[in-house]
């Protein structure tokens, strides 16, 4: 019997089934990638690079989307430490993150600076839907999303991995007008700095 034959509830209860295994297949694809643990913190990067890098790949979807992307990348900060990989996939999972919050129109601004502390800071901000006070505190937590097809790894498995390379991940947020994510890093020096004192 071909599938046109079968009562419509039998083929939606095997297509619902399909897209369930397919969530499954990219959550444990997801989990894999993401989560080995390596020792290798990788090499003195320029952190501009792999933004560009990043910029790069996703300017297809967001000229299709009708968005736009602005930078403005401080070319004074000194390198950084980290695996420039695993990196690249932070910096997507929040650009995937930032295209998906906002409209048709959407903005997207990227910045890397030195703060007041003299820490190395790259940032993301879109003009879309916010985060709700009720979500702020869940959002790092494992498995929790508000996607539909969303896994709940990203955000999560991102602050895992940057803590790993001495970074920390964090945002500001009001609902309905936007988000700003920030990634603070230890720059080569502050790291030396800390292993010598």
């Amino acid at each position: 019997m071909y599938a046109d034959e079968l009562p419509v509830h039998i083929n939606e209860s095997i297509a619902t089934a399909i897209d369930g295994i397919d969530r499954i297949q990219i959550l444990l694809e997801n989990i894999h990638y993401f989560t080995q643990y390596s020792t290798d913190m990788g090499k003195p990067t320029n952190i501009n690079e792999v933004s560009k890098r990043a910029i790069e790949i996703v300017k297809g979807t967001v000229i299709k989307e009708n968005m736009s992307i602005n930078t403005k990348h401080d070319t004074n900060i000194p390198l950084i430490n980290c695996n420039k990989n695993k990196l690249l996939q932070i910096y997507l999972n929040l650009f995937t993150n930032a295209t998906e919050a906002c409209n048709k129109k959407g903005e997207i601004l990227v910045e890397s600076y030195l703060n007041k502390e003299g820490q190395v800071v790259w940032s993301i901000s879109d003009n879309g839907v916010g985060i709700s006070e009720n979500d702020k505190h869940k959002i790092f937590e494992e498995f929790y999303t508000n996607k539909k097809n969303g896994t709940g790894l990203g955000l999560s498995v991102c602050k895992k991995l940057l803590e790993e390379m001495n970074a920390e991940l964090s945002f500001e947020s009001q609902y309905q007008e936007g988000t700003t994510f920030f990634i603070k890093f230890k720059s080569v020096e502050e790291i030396k700095n800390d292993l010598f004192s």
